[in-house]
């Protein structure tokens, strides 16, 4: 079995620090609960030894009766331990369903935000060792791959909507959480038990109490459920890189208005998981789809022979993605239909240009002059006629066209950010700035709350 976690004192925390090169100037997500205390303490002692600066923010999401209680003394303990201290609010309307999911993202959205208005270079969490244990356990029992079960990084990074992308930092991932209630102990700091960890009506709560009678009977130990996450994590990597090269040697390309292409296809180690990440990075889902959906819809596209009057070329779609062959290429672009509408799913309703948006989960769209009256949504199957002869320019697929967004004004559309060449005398106001996240989604580093 793996050894257990070192204790959680002061020199081996400064030591995770030190080891994640933490900048002089960071923020720490407090809850008041039992491991967010022990980061608040932990982060205030390391900030008056070495000079740096700690923001300690508490998210209200104003979902049950004491919350805003909570963020209070979170804050006076906080204070006391010498940390500057911001509340934020979850503030509209909850959805009736999935709130968890939606509070969380809200929680990270909040705290991102106000980390980076206050000129914070990352943001710390207490996702301790056991967190990660139950997190590989969950993904295990849902049969998760690679990417799954590596579960927590030490630094990953995070982004909320449209906005840069700041460093998270978990470094009390090596510390077990009986090492964080004896630190606790020993500086006698009081905290909040949530009663929702006592709820088996929760997945988390119930595996909680299985991994511990699986760990009294020696068979699965925390530690050895979080030594497996790290040597996934290498493997992940590892994975990654084969399919990089992969991409290279088929002749892959990126291209700026979110599509992407290949020379050729083999069916050569890495060929599932590039096929996955190829579709996620132009398909605009939440997830990646199955390897062997990703892998059969690639393989059924660059079977596909030319395309005669009398044939079309044979399209795969999946994930929100469409694969076709297109003058000797093979190309991954966005379903059109997913955004313009079809039996079961809605158009996509234009959306307002005020400030910078994620839109699609493609692209980063930011006014770059007067914003008033402008909308985006996607250009549409009328694309072609819009764009004129400047179609003839784009230099893909025609059928990638009505995915892309398209810039209005008044209901009239005016304009197309992802295609440079509509910088033209139609278009009747600055365009705004537009920037594709195909790349960012391939590489599959940065995650965007919103």
């Amino acid at each position: 079995m793996t050894d257990a976690a070192p204790a959680l004192e002061e020199a081996a925390f400064f030591s995770r620090l030190s080891s994640l090169n933490v900048p002089k100037k960071f923020a720490v997500a407090i809850s008041g609960g039992r491991d967010s205390m022990a980061l608040a303490r932990l982060c205030a002692a390391y900030a008056q030894k070495h000079g740096a600066e700690a923001l300690a923010l508490t998210v209200d999401h104003g979902l049950r009766a004491g919350a805003a209680d909570e963020a209070a003394q979170a804050k006076r303990w906080c204070e006391a331990a010498g940390l500057t201290h911001r509340t934020l609010h979850w503030e509209g309307e909850k959805p009736s369903s999935g709130v968890q999911g939606a509070a969380r993202a809200a929680r990270y959205a909040l705290l991102i935000e106000a980390a980076q208005a206050h000129g914070c270079e990352a943001l710390l969490t207490a996702h301790s060792e056991d967190d990660q244990a139950e997190t590989v356990f969950m993904r295990l029992a849902r049969g998760a791959g690679l990417r799954g079960l590596a579960a927590m990084r030490e630094e990953s990074l995070i982004a909320a909507g449209p906005g840069e992308p700041l460093r998270l930092l978990r470094p009390l991932l090596f510390f077990s959480r009986d090492s964080v209630t004896a630190y606790l102990r020993e500086i006698a700091q009081n905290y909040f038990d949530d009663p929702s960890n006592d709820d088996d009506r929760f997945e988390r709560v119930r595996v909680r109490a299985l991994l511990a009678a699986l760990g009294e009977q020696g068979l699965i130990t925390t530690p050895s459920m979080a030594a497996s996450a790290r040597k996934l994590a290498a493997a992940e990597d590892a994975a990654m890189a084969q399919e990089d090269a992969l991409f290279d040697h088929l002749g892959g390309c990126f291209y700026g208005w979110g599509g992407a292409s290949l020379d050729r296809w083999e069916d050569a180690p890495g060929a599932d998981g590039l096929a996955r990440r190829l579709i996620y990075a132009v398909g605009g889902g939440a997830y990646m789809p199955d390897g062997a959906a990703a892998r059969d819809a690639v393989e059924l596209a660059a079977s596909s022979g030319a395309a005669t009057p009398q044939k079309a070329t044979p399209k795969a779609t999946v994930g929100g993605a469409m694969i076709m062959r297109w003058r000797g290429r093979l190309w991954f672009l966005r379903e059109a239909a997913a955004l313009t509408g079809r039996a079961g799913v809605s158009p996509v309703a234009p959306q307002g240009l005020a400030a910078p948006l994620l839109w699609d989960r493609r692209f980063v769209i930011a006014p770059s002059g007067a914003a008033a009256g402008l909308q985006i949504a996607p250009l549409g199957h009328d694309a072609p006629a819009f764009l004129g002869q400047h179609a003839g320019l784009f230099r893909g697929p025609p059928e990638a066209l009505a995915s892309l967004p398209g810039l209005m004004r008044d209901g009239v559309l005016i304009g197309a950010p992802a295609l440079p060449f509509m910088d033209t005398e139609i278009v009747t106001c600055r365009p705004p700035t537009c920037l594709s996240l195909t790349m960012e989604r391939f590489r599959g580093r940065i995650v965007r709350f919103s």
